[in-house]
């Protein structure tokens, strides 16, 4: 799992929600977590602007350890060929329920990501079918996004 619970982080502002199902440009991480903001580099390198663009970052549990790939929503089935014509492959993810925790000023809370994940996991469970997910709202919003089972959290 990518994140162990602690006392100091709380689940009492996780919500459940309906994530739709993705279908992302994407770039393996070259090492979890060091190489992630690189793999998110090798996308933006070539857009022409980030303003309104949807990015999310998979977290899979892997015989390996954690693998980590950026992802982009494509603007357009243009964009979609053009990026895997050079080379980035295309990731879909299945809808369902999540538990949602919304992080601000992000950047500087980096180091709650993995707890929050953690402690949302000791509440919900996990669906381990489908990745835990960032989602990069915008430079000071980020939603950490944990597939469950269903939409009750544990007992």
């Amino acid at each position: 799992m990518f994140g162990q619970a602690t006392d100091s982080i709380t689940t009492m502002n996780a919500t459940i929600i309906k994530q739709p199902k993705l279908r992302l440009i994407s770039m393996k991480s070259a090492k979890f977590p060091e190489g992630n903001r690189d793999a998110f580099r090798a996308i933006e390198s070539h857009l022409k602007t980030l303003k309104g663009r949807r990015f999310y970052g998979l977290v899979y549990d892997s015989d390996e350890g954690m693998e980590y790939f950026a992802g982009l929503v494509p603007d357009s089935e243009i964009e979609e060929r053009k990026f895997t014509e050079l080379g980035f492959p295309i990731t879909e993810v299945e809808g369902g329920a999540c538990a949602r925790i919304k992080l601000l000023d992000w950047t500087s809370k980096t180091d709650q990501i993995g707890p929050s994940f953690g402690a949302m996991i000791d509440q919900f469970g996990i669906d381990i079918s489908r990745p835990q997910m960032e989602y990069y709202r915008s430079l000071s919003e980020l939603h950490l996004l944990l597939p469950v089972l269903s939409e009750q959290p544990k007992a």
